[in-house]
């Protein structure tokens, strides 16, 4: 019956102008689409299912010889929405959403010229964001299909285990085996080493990207040093990480335990009682009233208390990057709010609301808030971070920030430049029937930029980008996309970095590098 249906698939796909293509990899000969010039191959699984007795175990590689459909997008790894902010939350990052959800989720997506085309070709490696807790390769946002064309790359995007599924933060586990959606990214990591190059790309050529928390993995993927570094140059879009706390919390999982009737001593048998709760009790409770956080715990190999002393100590890899922050990155996380005061007593700040209004002149307490957001969030870690990696002799540091507004993106009022407002024009996926001419040229000229560096990561990435200099006299923090320039020749507006790292060296830093002299 399965051959049966193999074969009206494809006979559907020749019909719609499109041919297969098959390409024989690790986890078997991936039957996957032709179309103008470009192949694709979607759900293709890397690991094995980590369901039953692989729930909250490492990842371990799928291997297979037969024969698999590659032509439909893999189900998401189960999603956490917080309850509080849930509705605003999806209405922003999973709109829309992807078409299932599934325990097993482990499956990349790959998308290349097509094969006829002379030469390897550079690889970018997606990690999507979502604060660990969502996300996933299967949204419509991350197609890789314009990229690739447009670009003459190789793009694979991956799903990895999300919330309490990849980050359990649980005693029942040693404490190396609570970081499981890293281990899942690593092991798509070695899959794309043993199989890009059958897809046009070069395995030596392998840039890794992403976005807020995706961010934050490709910033803990560098402080990681390995003997032979999968990939040869990173990309950070916003998201900062700077220090994990040493003391691991499991008050989350226990309560999550205790609330399925999961009692037992932390332990192999509690353990074995949680493996066998449905996968819709969980998602249940994750997405509930009662729920806890879930995320990364310091393990001391996936995960680092100062990933900058790291850095500082040489014991990071030293690949070039591409680092930046959204112009109002804090937008969509200060919505609703409008108390200064009220939002640092409620955080737990113990500094002074006059302090913070100071080093933001003439804003109200809701751009304030927004603005210290986006400081704290992703602005000042990136300064630390360029200014760490530069002076570990990472000669090639790209820095910027993202000034483009397009009226057709702004979700809601005031969201300027928002979290996650640049993927759209990355990927090429924006709404093409809203757009504006400026914003279809923006796409393109920023996607140009980010593959231009993804080639040849020492080099400028366009004209007037300079590689980054830390202090106050040297012009090479990018403005991109400020007052409406969007063209290739005009997008970029270097500038000190004083000139916008201000609040940082004036009182953010200090909570964010507890090291540095």
């Amino acid at each position: 019956m399965k051959s049966v249906l193999f074969f009206l698939y494809f006979l559907i796909l020749q019909v719609s102008g499109q041919s297969t293509v098959v390409v024989t990899t690790t986890s078997g000969q991936l039957h996957g689409t032709e179309l103008d010039g470009e192949i694709s191959f979607k759900g293709v699984r890397f690991g094995q299912a980590p369901v039953g007795g692989l729930r909250w175990q490492p990842p371990v590689a799928f291997v297979s010889a037969g024969a698999h459909n590659a032509t439909v997008l893999a189900p998401a790894c189960v999603q956490q929405f917080s309850f509080a902010s849930s509705e605003f939350t999806q209405f922003l990052f999973n709109n829309p959403p992807p078409a299932s959800e599934d325990e097993d989720c482990l499956f990349l997506n790959v998308w290349a010229p097509s094969k006829s085309k002379q030469g390897k070709k550079p690889v970018v490696f997606w990690l999507f964001g979502g604060g660990l807790i969502f996300g996933t390769a299967s949204l419509p946002l991350y197609d890789g299909a314009s990229l690739a064309a447009n670009q003459d790359i190789v793009v694979v995007t991956i799903n990895y285990r999300t919330n309490i599924f990849g980050f359990p933060g649980s005693r029942d586990l040693p404490i190396t085996q609570n970081n499981l959606g890293f281990f899942d990214q690593e092991l798509a990591l070695e899959w794309v080493q043993l199989n890009v190059a059958q897809f046009g790309g070069d395995p030596t050529k392998v840039t890794i990207m992403g976005q807020s928390a995706g961010a934050a993995s490709v910033g803990l993927a560098i402080v990681r040093d390995r003997v032979n570094t999968p990939f040869r140059a990173g990309i950070k879009l916003p998201g900062g990480d700077t220090f994990s706390s040493s003391i691991p919390s499991f008050s989350s999982f226990d309560a999550f335990a205790e609330t399925v009737g999961c009692t037992q001593t932390p332990g192999p048998a509690r353990l074995n009682c949680l493996k066998s709760v449905p996968t819709s009790n969980i998602r249940n409770f994750t997405n509930g009233p009662l729920s806890g956080s879930f995320g990364p715990i310091t393990d001391n190999i996936t995960v680092f208390t100062n990933p900058l002393e790291r850095i500082r100590a040489g014991s990071s890899a030293k690949v070039p990057i591409m680092i930046g922050n959204m112009e109002n990155d804090g937008s969509t996380f200060a919505f609703g709010l409008t108390n200064l005061t009220a939002f640092l007593e409620g955080e737990g700040i113990a500094i002074s609301p006059d302090l913070v209004r100071s080093l933001y002149p003439g804003q109200n307490d809701s751009l304030v808030i927004s603005d210290a957001l986006r400081d704290v969030g992703a602005r000042c870690p990136d300064e630390l971070w360029s200014a760490t990696v530069t002076g570990a002799g990472v000669s090639s540091v790209f820095r910027y920030t993202y000034g483009a507004v397009f009226a057709d993106l702004q979700k809601f009022p005031g969201a300027g430049a928002w979290h996650s407002s640049e993927l759209g024009p990355l990927f090429g996926t924006f709404d093409r029937s809203t757009a504006t001419p400026a914003e279809v040229t923006w796409s393109a000229t920023f996607q140009t930029a980010v593959a231009n560096f993804i080639k040849d990561p020492d080099t400028s990435p366009a004209v007037n980008w300079p590689k980054y200099v830390p202090g106050p006299s040297a012009k090479t923090f990018a403005k991109l996309a400020y007052n409406g320039n969007v063209k290739p020749d005009n997008f970029v507006d270097p500038v000190a970095s004083t000139s916008l790292d201000g609040p940082c060296d004036v009182l953010w830093d200090q909570f964010l590098d507890f090291t540095a002299e």
